[in-house]
């Protein structure tokens, strides 16, 4: 019994001594994964945000008709394609026209009264003159005149305002485009009243503009003309890029968060693959530097309130170094102080866990 007691304190001092030895004459081992090294180079700061593919004020027109009758025409279909001044439709006429007859025919009956009517006056004009007529028939005469040119003028307007109704009655493309919508088929009767009824929806797909909601915590980073780059779910390996033309005063709300919408052009090459509706995924590039040193942001740490970087002295060795930054872009940070261009440094490290004091 007193040789296991003996035995069992001496594993016990055993494992207790190996500990001692192991905390306090072990060095304890550090082990570098990856490395870079300081280097010259350029940063970009981005900032990331959502946006929406819109079409352009002007790119979307809806083409309607202020005439009333059936549709003897329609030339369209969804998915056409239509130049600007292409008959699109034609509705029911002949009403129209036969009041067109009408009124020229009532025209040239208004023609030769006036026509006589002023010969007349002239004529008793110059009768007047040698005292061969009356003033009271001056007088008629003139009335008569007036009251046939104004019938004239009256039924030449009236023939005026017919002639317009008939334009009505043909729809033309407003601007080169493809048909979006088309809400009347031939053969259906349309009834205008005091609004203009829509007929079909004429959208130009190369004039097409990124609305970008830029949260208000980040909205005072952004300016006008500033860089864009962004992409599509649809094309994710394709970059479109852009500068910002506009910034909206007046906030987005959305889940309860304030945004700002931010305006960019999309250029008529890069319309091509982008449709309206579709969700970009944008970066703003607020702030770029050329000629800085640079190192990757994985190598920066923050101990304390300070930036620190490891810099490898030697196999499985590193030296703690406090630097100064100054930009930080998507992949590298600007370094102030603190470091040398060439200078070697651990992006990637297993360090020992020191004891607590």
């Amino acid at each position: 019994m007193k040789k296991v007691l003996i035995i069992s304190v001496l594993l016990i001092a055993t494992i207790a001594g190996y500990f001692i030895y192991k905390s306090f004459f072990v060095k304890p081992a550090i082990k570098i994964i990856e490395t870079a090294r300081a280097e010259t180079g350029s940063i970009r700061a981005v900032l990331v945000a959502s946006g929406i593919i819109k079409p352009q004020v002007g790119a979307v027109v809806k083409v309607g008709t202020r005439a009333t009758g059936a549709i003897i025409k329609m030339n369209v279909k969804v998915g056409d394609r239509v130049k600007k001044g292409q008959l699109i439709a034609l509705i029911d006429d002949r009403e129209v026209q036969k009041l067109i007859k009408q009124q020229k025919a009532s025209i040239k009956d208004a023609e030769a009264n006036y026509s006589y009517a002023k010969i007349n006056y002239q004529r008793q004009l110059e009768l007047i003159k040698y005292d061969y007529t009356t003033k009271d028939q001056v007088d008629i005469a003139k009335n008569k005149f007036d009251s046939a040119l104004a019938i004239l003028e009256e039924r030449t307007a009236n023939l005026k305002q017919t002639e317009i109704r008939l334009s009505y009655t043909k729809i033309y493309a407003p601007i080169d485009g493809i048909v979006s919508d088309v809400t009347a088929q031939e053969g259906e009767t349309i009834v205008a009243g005091l609004q203009v009824a829509n007929l079909v929806t004429v959208i130009n797909p190369t004039l097409l503009e990124m609305w970008i909601y830029i949260d208000e915590t980040e909205i005072g980073r952004v300016k006008l003309n500033q860089k864009v780059e962004y992409y599509v779910d649809t094309f994710p390996d394709k970059r479109f890029k852009g500068d910002i033309q506009k910034i909206y005063p007046q906030p987005v709300v959305k889940d309860n968060i304030v945004y700002y919408l931010s305006i960019v052009k999309v250029d008529a090459e890069d319309a091509a693959f982008l449709k309206p509706e579709m969700t970009a995924n944008v970066r703003v590039i607020f702030e770029e530097k050329t000629g800085i040193l640079t190192i990757p942001n994985s190598a920066v740490k923050f101990e304390r309130g300070k930036q620190v970087t490891y810099k490898v002295t030697g196999p499985n060795a590193v030296e703690k170094v406090e630097i100064k930054i100054g930009l930080r872009g998507e992949e590298k940070t600007e370094v102030i102080s603190g470091l040398k261009e060439g200078e070697e440094i651990a992006t990637k490290l297993i360090l020992p866990i020191q004891a607590k004091p």
